[in-house]
């Protein structure tokens, strides 16, 4: 059995719930931090249907991506859907966990999944919403208790280059200090001076890490004063968008047939100015409000959720294609994308993982 809280934990080194935006609703919906269970379901939208498949799967934790409460509700009552659902969630011991915007702009949601779905090349992001740079901690440690700091340090986010984890350079030398009146030394005695083997242990780390990076470096550490520099490196600066923009010639029509068959969908709505693309922008869900982003990053094409008839006019006026896979249809990516990030999780906790078989897109074309 796993608490929510490891669960919450894991799925945040992902999807951060600082990455969201202010009027998004992020995190615990309904539940319970300390509430232990075996099994999870993910989906897109929290309903009537989904609560129900989830008590017949004896799932105790539904991970979704559209809040289930967005704004401050009043009360809670069986009349209506969203009450129903609140009331049989709590009657039945289901915790309601949503990333919404946290998924959207982090680099491991959904807009660079479908980037590299369709093979986009050159990808940054469309309307940044982080920036995180880079620093250097080199941290002097006895031999002995090297690989004790290294994996405190790597627990945190030290050691990261691309899909590598625990890089960290190590180079042996001899460490002197003298403990003066009042300490408390783990090696040596007071007013004597003492030369140790040491280890010079050296990783990068992003910047948002770097303050539990060095916590727990800290912690790890035997000696009573550690000595460890900080050094801010020009590394190329990761960021985190709400929407990407990548590189790909490809024929407008085959595009869509291409989108039609990844993903499976019967159709899509397209508004096409060009018959070939060479830069090509991507949001999931609504797309409206980064249809100028796209234009002024240089994209022949949006392909979004949804940009209505107006974003359409305003698209076609500055001769940008846009391609409408629906709401649901451009987020519903975000089910596998979880899925698979759970993995190793549930290998190492026999953790059950369920995808959602409801779709809530509820359109039909006739």
């Amino acid at each position: 059995m796993v608490s929510v809280q490891e669960i919450i934990s894991f799925i945040e080194t992902y999807f951060p719930k600082k990455l969201s935006y202010e009027w998004d609703n992020c995190g615990l919906q309904v539940g319970s931090y300390s509430d232990k269970l075996d099994s999870v379901l993910i989906c897109v939208d929290i309903t009537e249907e989904v609560i129900k498949e989830a008590l017949e799967l004896g799932a105790k934790l539904i991970i979704s991506h559209h809040p289930l409460i967005f704004q401050g509700i009043k009360s809670i009552k069986d009349d209506t859907p969203e009450g129903r659902i609140i009331i049989d969630a709590i009657k039945n011991g289901i915790n309601i966990y949503s990333a919404h915007t946290s998924a959207d702009v982090s680099k491991y949601g959904i807009n660079p999944w479908l980037a590299n779905l369709i093979g986009l090349k050159n990808v940054e992001g469309l309307s940044v919403k982080q920036k995180n740079g880079y620093f250097k901690v080199v941290v002097y440690v006895p031999v002995d208790y090297v690989q004790n700091v290294l994996e405190a340090m790597a627990n945190e986010g030290a050691g990261f280059v691309g899909k590598y984890s625990h890089c960290f350079f190590a180079t042996e030398g001899e460490g002197s200090f003298k403990p003066q009146e009042g300490a408390k030394p783990f090696l040596g005695e007071v007013g004597r001076l003492e030369r140790v083997k040491e280890v010079r242990l050296e990783s990068i780390v992003p910047e948002d890490k770097l303050k539990n990076v060095i916590r727990a470096m800290l912690k790890a550490h035997p000696y009573e004063e550690v000595a460890y520099d900080i050094y801010r490196l020009e590394n190329e600066i990761s960021y985190e968008s709400l929407g990407v923009v990548g590189e790909r010639e490809v024929l407008a029509r085959e595009l869509i047939l291409e989108l039609k068959q990844k993903l499976g969908l019967d159709f899509v709505k397209a508004s096409i100015q060009k018959d070939t693309f060479k830069k090509i922008a991507i949001v999931s869900g609504s797309g409206k409000d980064l249809i100028k982003d796209a234009y002024f990053k240089g994209a022949d094409c949006l392909i979004t959720g949804e940009v209505g008839h107006h974003g359409i006019l305003l698209a076609k006026s500055l001769s940008m294609s846009i391609i409408e896979l629906g709401h649901y249809e451009s987020e519903k990516v975000f089910v596998d994308i979880v899925y698979s990030l759970f993995e190793e999780f549930k290998r190492k906790d026999d953790l059950k993982i369920y995808k959602s078989k409801i779709n809530t897109s509820f359109t039909n074309i006739y």
